[in-house]
């Protein structure tokens, strides 16, 4: 029979490592600026009129080119 001692050590890692991965993975504001400038994107490969909220958003410190 496992030890009382591994099954609290397994199940708190456990814990530990989901907590960090939902973090990560799901942060609020991380997600609605990449959603905004892929919408931003989109609009403009298209040809659509981009509201204003979109016209002031600046997507040059995603941008690769501007790293060198």
């Amino acid at each position: 029979m496992i030890s009382s001692i591994y099954l609290y050590s397994i199940f708190i890692i456990i814990a530990t490592s989901t907590i960090i991965y939902l973090f990560f993975n799901f942060r609020p504001g991380k997600n609605a600026l990449s959603n905004k400038i892929v919408l931003k994107n989109l609009l403009e490969s298209l040809d659509v009129e981009l509201p204003d909220e979109l016209k002031a958003l600046d997507n040059s410190s995603t941008d690769p080119t501007n790293f060198s």
